[in-house]
């Protein structure tokens, strides 16, 4: 295997107090970013609709809220893409958006009728069923959270599952006070990227949690600590270069992939280096924590 660093002698075990310190000032930063500016909940949530429109000559946001307001809905959201002034995204939470839609499309194709429109996406979402979304969501991030719980706690040990299921919710807090700061909206796109980063950070820890259990039969005798660090040094190089070829391509589709898939890359690109940094300074160094407060192996 590839190694870009030789033999590293890393003492992540002696620094966790860094890492703990780190990691709870983003995480209590996360949750007061969450709770003090609130997620921006997209239309697959709330319901409502959304439009998102191509003019083949530049307009203002103010030409288009002066043609909302024909239809009572001035206080729609817009959002410009790009730099031209040509595309843009229209989203509101409405009663009926199927008729907002249909309002809407009415009223630009007469208020622009010298600039042709193209409707590159649409999508309408009842309230109802926006709200039962949202409830099947949370279940299923709690339920792959569970599951992963009983698996890496079968497959290894249940401090390991346990501490790895403690890392995954430091990644999604954080991931999500950052989706929360910059304003990125939560949709079903957006969800979807937090159980790829669930699935990409606990594999992260299996693969460390498996080199760790490989050197505890190898290492009888030795300190635990030590152990800890021998498996997490040795999986360093691998680790490094996994991240670094899996944040390349995210970094691509955030770059070339259009504003479409622009919320997924965004989370993958956060979820990605936070796994990364959980999988090595929180999961094993909680399970050194409980080991040295309550020693299972044989001294």
């Amino acid at each position: 295997m590839i190694e870009l660093i030789k033999n590293p002698q890393i003492d992540f075990i002696g620094k966790r107090r860094f890492g703990f310190i780190f990691s709870t000032v983003i995480i209590l930063l996360s949750v007061l970013v969450i709770f003090i500016i609130g997620p921006n909940f997209g239309i697959d949530f709330t319901g409502g609709a959304l439009l998102q429109i191509k003019f083949d000559e530049p307009v203002t946001t103010a030409e288009l809220r002066a043609s909302l307001a024909r239809i009572g809905k001035e206080h729609a959201m817009i959002q410009s893409l790009g730099v031209e002034g040509r595309e843009f995204i229209i989203r509101t939470a409405v009663e009926n958006p199927i008729e907002f839609s249909r309002s809407l499309k009415e009223v630009l194709s007469t208020d622009f009728a010298d600039n042709e429109q193209e409707i590159l996406r649409e999508e309408t979402v009842e309230p109802k069923i926006g709200k039962e979304l949202l409830i099947k969501t949370l279940w299923a991030i709690f339920l792959a959270l569970g599951l992963i719980l009983v698996y890496v706690s079968i497959r290894f040990d249940y401090r390991f599952g346990i501490a790895a299921v403690i890392a995954l919710f430091h990644d999604a807090l954080f991931t999500i006070g950052v989706l929360v700061l910059v304003g990125r909206e939560f949709s079903v796109v957006v969800v979807g990227a937090l159980l790829t980063i669930i699935g990409y950070s606990i594999n992260d820890s299996i693969v460390i949690s498996d080199r760790i259990r490989e050197k505890t039969k190898k290492m009888r005798g030795e300190p635990y600590n030590v152990i800890l660090n021998t498996g997490l040094n040795e999986v360093l190089s691998r680790t490094i270069l996994t991240v670094g070829t899996t944040i390349l391509a995210v970094i691509a589709l955030l770059l070339f992939g259009g504003s479409v898939i622009s919320d997924f890359a965004f989370t993958l690109l956060i979820g990605f280096v936070i796994g990364t940094y959980s999988s090595i300074f929180i999961v094993a160094n909680i399970v050194s924590i409980w080991e040295e407060r309550f020693p299972k192996k044989k001294k």
